[in-house]
């Protein structure tokens, strides 16, 4: 394989627990979790075992009790905790009633967070990493976020959900609030690495954060591409994974779980933050998720989406390759899927469970908050869904009640229980309900060896993705861009919430995806940026779900327009239209922010639809939803009519296929799409190595079918020469000798792989081993004559094992 530099940071992981040689990955960064009494331990142990060390923490939440409970400066900071309407504060996670809440940051509260957070520095950590900076569409109700309101915009505060405007602001001042307060952070903390005699001025401040397009899903307000605006920011990692990307859409009227096509986009959101500048990305992908009522054949073929995703984005070159590894290594899931079990036989199996284990106190609090549970779902079930987690919402409906029933509205369960005046008695049922979520089954099992398997090659290939100079579509329509902007975010809530299923921007993506476009995904307020565009030739716009958050944007829309591109301009907006913005300020008087684009190009305020020359390029004015395209049958056709079109006028060759498919030098990454224009399998010519098999098999031609995902490693761009191909392990001192007049040689190498796992390697070699040993002991193999490629298998381990094939 080829020679790696560990300083380039290709791969890393997350994980609060300490070093164990089960989830010792061999990955080049070990981010460590938290900053509780163990962290520099932690930090010195996993350091030990070879790591570069990053340091990750909440930034919106965490362990930040002494904060919030007045240990750290005398005075109680509960008004810094989000609040919905009624003054509900929001908490973190399933386990509640332990003030762990998000919080609305504060000047103080940065201020309390830049002094723990030197700990990284004294540490010695290379870099830290402020996750999630999440601010609720449904927060907004507690007093520091009033007094912020006040403060910000020079009026009282108004409540989010009386009106379009005043929820478009609320959501403004929430993004302004995390950018303020990653600004201050990141600034302290570089001038804290330079001063403190530690010497290093190279220390970098990054920030996990979902895709734009989850966030505004899931009802998030956070900086986004606001985070460029930070002058120590240095990157991100795109927080896209299973929980993300599962969450349900409508395309052609059918509203389900299309793991692999959202995922796709949100990494392309990620992808499209960076593009352009030096700032780095890492691309996250989960082995599991968060939601642990899953088995693991889905988190498998869930996993696989997300890969393939990841990749078919060209633009990713790092990799975030698991959080959590310990949850994934050494923890059991269920044996089914459990969501869409009936909820009262699932009750009932855990009920009897607790009682024989001589819990009864826990199964009578059980038994009573559920039945509390199903009164409330009753009159509220529906309601309180805009309370939860768009990974805890099923995409159907039933009249049966179901487990993942119960999480789809727990959250809105919570804020009912938190308006009792027993709160003692109300933290025993919080604490039920949770107990019952995390071990609802004993019909549980351990990750499959070939999965466990399976994720180490496709860990130790993601290392060796940069290619730069060789990359190339074998299938993919390139050259269209979808528009997005963070302003997404700002109209998810009440009064006029944009579609729940993000069928605006869905009604757009969905049929180019479907139909093999590699979409490039602009984010609007990077188009000012010299050369961002370049790529793009035909760019799919709409105000619907979204508006355009400065009039210089569509200066540089025009002008790219100008210089001979196709706009394709969709719909008319919602009633976000008319929110106190600068198309209707300041003299302004334009009663549709796209109304200020179709001028500059000459159209005036309202043209009909229609093709329209401007200059060298054309504007395309599309009147249909981008949401009822997409709950219609027939939506997709009329979006795909509407881009050919524009490729016409462009005189650009345009296709329809239901295959993606990207050449990464030797590597081949391939989705196939259902829901697309036929149900035939494409073949890619050729012989592979099958990544995404634990055997690493050698296939010829394979048959990319609807529905299905490839990471093949293509034999014909192997060098011809002893070589490992693939290997559930990172391979380091690979050498080979050969000796032709005599027909004989060696190649050897060390490979560092997880404990209790099964390493398997697949090796180019010129003839048929004599002998293959590994540790010194022979190793089982298979020789494949027609690729002249063997396999070898033998029980991992993490100091490392010497191979030795001999022929």
């Amino acid at each position: 394989m080829r020679k790696h530099d560990q300083t380039e940071e290709r791969t890393s992981f997350q994980e609060s627990s300490p070093y164990d040689p089960m989830t010792d990955s061999r990955a080049d960064v070990a981010m460590v979790y938290g900053l509780n009494e163990t962290f520099e331990e932690r930090v010195a142990r996993w350091r030990q075992a070879g790591y570069r060390i990053h340091v990750m923490t909440g930034v919106a939440w965490g362990q930040y009790q002494d904060y919030v409970r007045g240990e750290w400066d005398g005075v109680p900071h509960y008004d810094d905790a989000q609040a919905a309407m009624g003054g509900f504060k929001l908490e973190h996670g399933i386990s509640q009633g332990h003030d762990c809440f998000y919080m609305m940051p504060s000047r103080t509260y940065a201020r309390y967070l830049g002094e723990q957070l030197r700990r990284v520095v004294d540490a010695g950590a290379l870099a830290i990493h402020l996750e999630e900076p999440e601010f609720w569409v449904r927060g907004g109700y507690g007093e520091g976020f009033q007094r912020e309101w006040a403060e910000f915009y020079g009026e009282p505060w108004q409540d989010p959900s009386s009106s379009p405007d005043a929820r478009y602001r609320a959501a403004k001042l929430k993004q302004y609030l995390y950018t303020r307060t990653l600004d201050y952070l990141f600034t302290e903390l570089k001038r804290y690495a330079v001063e403190s005699g530690k010497g290093m001025s190279d220390f970098k401040c990054y920030v996990p954060t979902h895709s734009l397009i989850n966030y505004a899903h899931w009802r998030i307000v956070s900086p986004e591409s606001q985070l460029l605006t930070i002058a120590e920011f240095d990157g991100l990692i795109g927080q896209v994974w299973t929980g993300t990307s599962r969450t349900a859409n409508v395309y052609r009227g059918i509203r389900k779980q299309r793991t692999f096509e959202a995922g796709y986009c949100e990494y392309a959101a990620c992808a499209a933050l960076v593009r352009g500048t030096d700032k780095q990305l890492w691309q996250l992908a989960d082995p599991i998720e968060d939601n642990p009522s899953y088995c693991w054949d889905d988190y498998r073929v869930n996993w696989e989406c997300t890969v393939t995703g990841s990749l078919l984005v060209d633009e990713s070159e790092r990799f975030e390759i698991m959080p959590w590894p310990r949850r994934i290594f050494m923890r059991s899931y269920p044996t089914v899927n459990l969501l869409t079990l009936p909820l009262q036989p699932l009750l009932e199996a855990y009920l009897a469970r607790l009682e024989a284990e001589g819990q009864v106190e826990l199964a009578a609090d059980t038994q009573r908050v559920i039945a509390l549970f199903l009164d409330f779902y009753q009159e509220k079930g529906e309601e309180s869904r805009k309370e939860t987690l768009g990974f805890a919402d099923l995409a159907d409906r039933t009249s049966e009640l179901r487990f993942g029933d119960v999480w789809g509205a727990v959250n809105g369960f919570y804020k009912h229980l938190a308006s009792w005046e027993d709160q003692e008695d109300a933290q025993c049922l919080r604490q039920a309900i949770a107990r019952f979520y995390h071990d609802p089954t004993d019909q549980r099992a351990f990750i499959p060896p070939t999965y466990a398997t399976e994720l180490q090659i496709v860990y130790n290939a993601l290392c060796d993705m940069y290619w730069p100079g060789d990359t190339e579509w074998l299938h993919g329509q390139t050259g269209i861009g979808l528009a997005i902007s963070d302003t997404l975010m700002y109209q998810r809530g009440d009064p006029e919430p944009s579609d729940p299923d993000m069928a605006s921007l869905y009604g757009l993506a969905m049929p180019l995806v479907k139909h093999g476009s590699a979409l490039t995904m602009v984010q609007l307020e990077c188009a000012l940026d010299p050369g961002y565009l370049d790529n793009v030739h035909v760019l799919l716009l709409t105000y619907e779900g979204q508006k355009p958050p400065s009039s210089s944007i569509h200066v540089a829309l025009a002008e790219w327009v100008r210089r001979g591109n196709v706009l394709v301009l969709f719909g008319d907006g919602d009633a976000y239209n008319t929110v106190r913005e600068w198309w209707n300020e300041d003299g302004a008087d334009y009663a549709l922010p796209q109304a200020h684009l179709t001028h500059l190009m000459g159209l005036g305020h309202a043209p009909k639809p229609g093709i329209y020359p401007f200059m060298k390029g054309w504007v395309i004015i599309a009147p249909e939803s981008p949401t009822a395209l997409a709950h219609d049958v027939q939506g997709a056709e009329i979006v795909l009519r509407y881009v050919k079109r524009a490729c016409e006028q462009m005189r650009l060759p345009w296709t329809e296929d239901n295959i993606l498919a990207l050449r990464r030098g030797p590597y081949v990454v391939a989705a196939g799409m259902d829901e697309s224009t036929t149900h035939a399998a494409t073949v890619l010519p050729g012989t592979f190595v099958n990544l995404f098999d634990p055997d690493l098999t050698v296939i010829t031609d394979p048959a990319i079918a609807p529905d299905t995902r490839w990471l093949l490693y293509d034999l014909a761009r192997c060098p011809d020469q002893p070589w490992v191909i693939a290997a559930a392990g990172r391979v380091f001192d690979e050498t080979y000798s050969d000796d032709a007049p005599l027909g004989n040689g060696e190649l050897t190498f060390t490979v560092e792989g997880m404990a209790e796992t099964m390493c398997v390697i697949r090796a180019r070699l010129l003839q048929s081993p004599a002998a293959v040993t590994a540790g010194g002991i022979n190793a089982e193999t298979a020789w494949d004559i027609a690729s002249r490629t063997v396999c070898i298998r033998f029980a991992n381990d993490p100091i490392g094992i010497e191979v030795k094939i001999v022929w």
